[in-house]
Parts: C-alpha cells; sequence; structure tokens
C-alpha cells in the first residue's frame, strides 16, 4: 500500500460501488471513461486490490471495497453536508429540480397555486426528459435532480422511496362522444383511436393487459405533454387512460369526462417519489413530497 492517498477518490469508489458500473459513475461524475478508469487504477495501487471485478451483472465488488464501503460512504455524505452549511444569513432562493412527466407536473403546481402554497423562497425546474430506469437512477445519483417521481426504481440503498399516489385507471374522451357511454369494454377500448403518453416509463405504470395487445391498437397522437393531450380529447374521438387521482385537477372549461373502465377495476397505477439518501434530512423535498401526498 502506498502512503499517499488522493482523497478526490473516495468519490470514485462510492459511485463505482453503488452503480457497478463504469460508464455510469463516469456519467455521474461528469468525467470521461478513460479518467475514471485511471482514478480507479490509482485506489487499486494504494490498496495492492482490484477492488472490483467483471461480471456478468455488472462491476463485483471485492472483499476489500464491500469493508471500505460504509467508511468511504460516510467521509462522502460528511463533506456533501459540509459544502451545503452557509456562512451567509440573507435569505437565500433555492432551485429545486424535478424529474417526472408532466402529469405529475400539472398535479404539483396545481396544488400549489389552488392552495396558495408557493413558497417565495423555492424555484422549481422540472425536467420531463423521457428516461429510462437507468437513466433515472443516473440522475439521482449525480444530483442532477433532487426529486424523481414516477413509477417503481429497482432498490437501491442510495435512494429513498415514498409511495405518493396508489390510483385507480380509468378512460377520458370527449363529453358527447358518439359511441362511449359510461363503460369502456375491453374490445370497445382496443377499436378506439388513442392518444398515448410519451414517457419510456409509461409500460411500468400500466398493467400489463393494457399493452399485451398494443400492435393492435390505433395510436393516433403520442406526446409528454399533458395539455396537449387533454385538448385533443376535446376536440376528437379519441381515448386515452387517466389516473382517477388526477381527475379533479383537470380544467372545468375542457370538455373532457371519464370512464369507467370495469375490465381494469382491479388495477391500479402506482406512483413514487425518490430522493438520494443524502437528501433524507432536507426539509424543502420533505415538504414537496408531504404535499404530494396530501
Amino acid at each position: 500500500m502506498n502512503n499517499k492517498f488522493d482523497y478526490n477518490l473516495i468519490k470514485t469508489l462510492v459511485l463505482v460501488y453503488e452503480t457497478r458500473s463504469m460508464s455510469k459513475s463516469a456519467q455521474a461524475l461528469g468525467i470521461s471513461s478513460p479518467t475514471l478508469t485511471y482514478a480507479l487504477n490509482k485506489l487499486r495501487d494504494y490498496y495492492d486490490d482490484p477492488l472490483f471485478i467483471k461480471s456478468v451483472k455488472g462491476l463485483k465488488a471485492t472483499p476489500l471495497a464491500n469493508q471500505l464501503y460504509p467508511s468511504f460512504k460516510n467521509i462522502d455524505e460528511e463533506i456533501s453536508h459540509s459544502l451545503m452549511v452557509s456562512t451567509d444569513d440573507s435569505p437565500e432562493i433555492s432551485n429545486v429540480i424535478i424529474r417526472t412527466n408532466t402529469m405529475i407536473e400539472y398535479y404539483l403546481i396545481d396544488k400549489l397555486l389552488k392552495n396558495s402554497k408557493f413558497p417565495k423562497e423555492l424555484n422549481f425546474t422540472f425536467n420531463n426528459r423521457i428516461m429510462l430506469e437507468d437513466q433515472r437512477s443516473t440522475a439521482l445519483v449525480s444530483r442532477e435532480v433532487d426529486i424523481d417521481i414516477g413509477s417503481a426504481i429497482r432498490h437501491n440503498h442510495s435512494f429513498i422511496s415514498t409511495k405518493i399516489a396508489q390510483s385507480r385507471i380509468v378512460g377520458l374522451c370527449r363529453k358527447g362522444h358518439p359511441r362511449i357511454k359510461n363503460q369502456l369494454s375491453d374490445k370497445q377500448w382496443m377499436a378506439e383511436e388513442h392518444i398515448v403518453l410519451s414517457s419510456a416509463e409509461t409500460s411500468a405504470y400500466l398493467p400489463e393487459k393494457l399493452y399485451g395487445l398494443s400492435h393492435q391498437r390505433n395510436i393516433r397522437y403520442k406526446s409528454n405533454s399533458l395539455i396537449n393531450m387533454l385538448y385533443c380529447i376535446e376536440k376528437s374521438d379519441a381515448v386515452m387512460f387517466f389516473p382517477a387521482f388526477l381527475l379533479k385537477h383537470i380544467p372545468v372549461h375542457l370538455g373532457v369526462r371519464s370512464v369507467e373502465i370495469p375490465w381494469m377495476e382491479e388495477d391500479t397505477l402506482d406512483i413514487y417519489a425518490y430522493i438520494h439518501s443524502k437528501a433524507k434530512n432536507d426539509e424543502r423535498l420533505e415538504w414537496i413530497i408531504q404535499l404530494l401526498k396530501e
């Protein structure tokens, strides 16, 4: 073991251990893969141990890496906490970055505005970029986002999850639809034209039965904009699925209505909020999550 240790390498071991991926760790650190390899090799030289070994499921930590991780994790969290301590007593407006789809964004902002709860000391930035599950995890690990709201992410000890909603799924169509009454059978659902949320996680939200015959559905419009989707529903005979808990937040001037889907009455749409474990004491994020659960 060498005597000189580069403390910048602490973050390297923590991220590689948590992601088990060189590419994800490099992305989270904002460096190139060769640079990360160089940093990891410095750690290997210092401890005279490979630390991580390639396997079919990604990088596998050696016994020494397993031993080092808890201590390195604590040091990394202490450094992050110290950096957040401000000596300036003047009030600051902080920015909270939330990754979610436009449905949840609309839901949160509507609750803030209707209840006069929009705090003056907080700014909100919403990231509606379509992300796969691994990309969502990386964005949380790298602190690119403060809160991720969406479908379930595979368990990761670096994240804290909170279920914010478990909702029935209903259909949405325009008032005065020529064929749809109060219910939608599976046969009629498949016969209608569809409007779909463009999201990499949409299939994770919904029961498999909605996608079993997806190649037969006539999808006329895909969008990442909830308002545009609702407008198209109002102006056409298309249908879309919709979480029941959001119905009361649809603008009253839109001529749309909900329709029961009996063949999905036992299914639910589950939505979770994720924050990084380092942010577990962040009162801003806890306040937002509790507001979403109300």
